[in-house]
């Protein structure tokens, strides 16, 4: 694994982090340091992503997890040394702008007209619909029990502002996921996905002290014959014998 790509598994990272590894640098090779005293050629390149960064961030158009100056002179009290941003959050948003920085997001050799917010035939419930399909078949441990119409319509609510699938009261507009559910399915007949077997094991197990067969008695041993009895029951066999 290259040593830059060890921070794609970080699900929370500092505003500078982010900045250095959108504009290709490793943030380990500057934490020895502060910012202000980093060489003028990446303080130029990371200065567009880390103000973008800030102002998405203080809008709350990221999830952000401040930490403020308890005495601050300034008027920006954040410490974004310390302030994290969630990367998830930071990937939403970085696709809404059809932007694909190599690492957070990955690079395509073409652009891709479905996603593309400023495109002349940018259609918002196409681009729900493949994204949606996109990010459930990726995760398939998040069908396990579920039908694909309820995996993919769990994650359109949880993204329905970003394609104006809410209402004017704010809450999803269940007829349009509805729709967009139809064209994402890929299992029109319906049922859930099968629970893995570990699982199912363990719903159904039953502690042994319940259902252990018992031991079974051991057979009774056979009594022995007087040898009187023997010898009268020969003796009886002999008289009927004919010479």
């Amino acid at each position: 694994m290259d040593r830059i790509d060890r921070w794609k598994l970080a699900d929370e990272l500092t505003v500078y982090q982010i900045a250095l590894l959108i504009s290709g640098y490793d943030p380990a090779e500057f934490e020895d340091d502060r910012a202000d005293h980093w060489p003028k050629e990446v303080k130029g390149d990371i200065s567009p992503f880390l103000n973008a960064i800030k102002n998405a961030a203080r809008s709350e158009k990221l999830k952000f997890t401040p930490v403020r100056y308890e005495n601050s002179y300034s008027s920006d009290d954040i410490d974004w040394t310390t302030s994290t941003v969630d990367i998830e959050s930071l990937c939403d948003w970085l696709r809404r702008r059809n932007f694909t920085d190599g690492f957070f997001v990955g690079r395509d050799d073409h652009v891709d007209k479905i996603s593309d917010l400023s495109g002349e035939y940018y259609a918002p419930k196409l681009a729900a619909a493949v994204r949606a399909w996109n990010e459930v078949t990726a995760d398939p441990t998040g069908l396990n029990g579920k039908t694909p119409k309820k995996a993919l319509e769990i994650w359109l609510r949880k993204h329905a502002n970003e394609y104006g699938l809410t209402g004017k009261d704010g809450n999803p507009n269940e007829l349009g996921i509805e729709e967009i559910c139809k064209v994402a399915n890929w299992k029109l007949g319906g049922g859930a996905s099968p629970t893995p077997a570990p699982l199912i094991e363990e719903a159904f197990s039953v502690p042994p002290d319940r259902w252990s067969r018992k031991a079974r008695p051991n057979s009774p041993t056979p009594k022995r014959k007087p040898l009187l009895t023997l010898t009268r029951q020969a003796s009886e066999i002999d008289d009927d014998i004919p010479f």
